[in-house]
């Protein structure tokens, strides 16, 4: 139940999960969800073996982020704290782990700063408090339990709701990839079987290019779909299914060391899997390029011809 209190004043109550018999369930999140079916003996590693996942320094920056953002939105008053504030919030709560070098570490924190300081100023003119932040939620869904951390819920003039996730990823997926994606529908999910509610609109925010990506909710059939893919996964998770699936993920795994199926490719294998892994590093950098290019664009005012064709505008 959804306690309307405002415009801006949504109160949440905490999730409750009801008890049932003592059966061991499946745990899902979309984390999880997108580990199984990128690889699911990689899920296994991760959240059955309980193996650590290797820390880097992309993680430690969306992280680091992700808190300052939170300590930004989450607030008593509608004014908005200072931007020095905010920089200074996120020294603060830097994360050191998984950079390269202490000149690595300081390349991406100049880089979180500029982000930040963007986002602060693009944002700063609408700024509102939201109805939610870090909103976390667990769900028994009879056959799994789902759960899972919104960044964002926004209430808008016309009393709608907006369900927000940041990326910190340079760059912009294309949209079909993002209509794929489970994550805001699963947020969509909780939203209703939660809080009895249904947002007008689904927002991955990208903070780098510092762009909205804003799509419509799933209908009621998209929302079973959603459920059939959530259970579908739990049940192979149930019957102990993790085959091993190499894909071009791999060089980037955690448990690369003790995968089988990098273990039993053999001296020639680990040949073309070295090249393999030292192509899509280059592919990395070489996209990482093309966006500090396109972010520079942007800043200057220039377009190139076709460029709207080959990258459509958010919402579009």
């Amino acid at each position: 139940m959804l306690l309307y209190l405002s415009p801006q004043t949504v109160v949440f109550p905490a999730p409750v999960v009801e008890s049932k018999e003592p059966v061991v369930q499946v745990r899902l999140s979309y984390s999880a969800v997108s580990s199984y079916e990128k690889c699911p003996l990689s899920y296994r590693f991760q959240y059955v073996d309980g193996l650590e996942v290797e820390p880097t320094s992309y993680l430690s920056f969306g992280r680091s982020m992700h808190a300052a953002l939170e300590w930004l939105y989450d607030r008593d008053t509608p004014e908005p704290p200072s931007l020095e504030g905010l920089l200074a919030y996120l020294d603060k709560c830097w994360e050191s782990e998984g950079y390269a070098s202490l000149e690595d570490e300081r390349s991406f924190l100049k880089n979180a700063r500029e982000v930040l300081t963007q986002y602060y100023y693009s944002n700063l003119d609408a700024f509102r408090l939201p109805v939610a932040v870090e909103e976390r939620f667990e769900i028994d869904m009879d056959d799994y339990i789902l759960s899972g951390v919104i960044d964002r819920v926004d209430c808008n003039v016309d009393g709608t709701y907006e369900i927000l996730d940041y990326k910190t990823s340079r760059r912009l997926p294309e949209l079909s990839r993002l209509r794929e994606d489970l994550q805001l529908p699963i947020y969509q999910l909780a939203c209703r079987e939660v809080w009895g509610i249904t947002p007008s609109k689904l927002t991955f925010y990208y903070l780098i290019p510092n762009r909205r990506y804003t799509t419509r909710p799933c209908d009621a059939d998209g929302l079973s779909r959603v459920e059939e893919r959530l259970a579908h996964t739990a049940q192979c998770i149930s019957k102990g299914d993790f085959p091993a699936t190499p894909n071009r993920l791999c060089p980037w795994c955690s448990f690369e060391d003790i995968c089988p199926e990098r273990t039993a490719t053999g001296h020639l294998g680990e040949s073309y899997l070295a090249r393999h892994r030292a192509l899509l590093r280059r592919r990395v950098k070489l996209e990482e390029a093309i966006a500090l290019l396109e972010e520079e664009m942007d800043r200057e005012g220039i377009t190139i011809a076709g460029e709207d064709e080959r990258h459509p505008s958010p919402g579009a």
